[in-house]
């Protein structure tokens, strides 16, 4: 099994690109992370401020890839950023690893996402060995679940009862489980 680089690696797809954040990056990751409408499905409170933001760009940029990686998803043509996407709770002996993911609403609907997630599942099966990968999807969250299965996901099981607590309230899950050769 491959190790993580220390940093992310660029990984490529056609219209869109996965590149490590960047300092410069600030603005669209606050918008990605403030709009509390855009974030209603995601396991983390909004952030509250530009300041609280930069303090939480630390984890998009640095990375530790043993455990995590978060990657900008830049749209090839315009250079600009439209998501992001990652893997967390890395299992290195168990082969497993959780993804998530989170698109601009100007750009949503548009296939990035597919596309960009079909770039991180060949990075986490061929480079990085993983066998398992899942995805924790609010039950509500129709679109999220409808990209799982575009890219070979199963729902296996849920809802996992009050998994997340976001803005002092308890949020079920649905459990969403790919394994290597499975991905479309």
């Amino acid at each position: 099994m491959a190790r993580a680089s220390k940093t992310a690696p660029i990984l490529q797809a056609d219209r869109v690109r996965l590149r490590p954040f960047r300092a410069s990056d600030l603005k669209t990751v606050h918008a990605l992370h403030s709009d509390r409408e855009n974030l209603r499905y995601w396991g983390v409170d909004p952030s509250s401020s530009l300041d609280t933001t930069r303090k939480m760009m630390r984890w998009h940029i640095t990375g530790a890839p043993r455990t995590y990686m978060i990657w900008a998803v830049e749209e090839r043509k315009s250079r600009r950023v439209v998501g992001m996407i990652n893997y967390f709770r890395r299992d290195v002996r168990e082969r497993r690893v959780e993804v998530g993911w989170l698109m601009l609403p100007s750009a949503q609907g548009k296939g990035y996402m597919t596309e960009a997630g079909r770039a991180l599942l060949r990075y986490l099966i061929d480079t990085l060995g993983v066998h398992r990968i899942e995805a924790l999807i609010r039950p509500e969250n129709k679109p999220s679940a409808a990209l799982a299965r575009r890219l070979g996901f199963r729902l296996e099981g849920g809802p996992l009862r009050d998994r997340w607590l976001v803005d002092g309230q308890w949020h079920s899950v649905m459990l969403y489980g790919l394994i290597a050769g499975e991905e479309r």
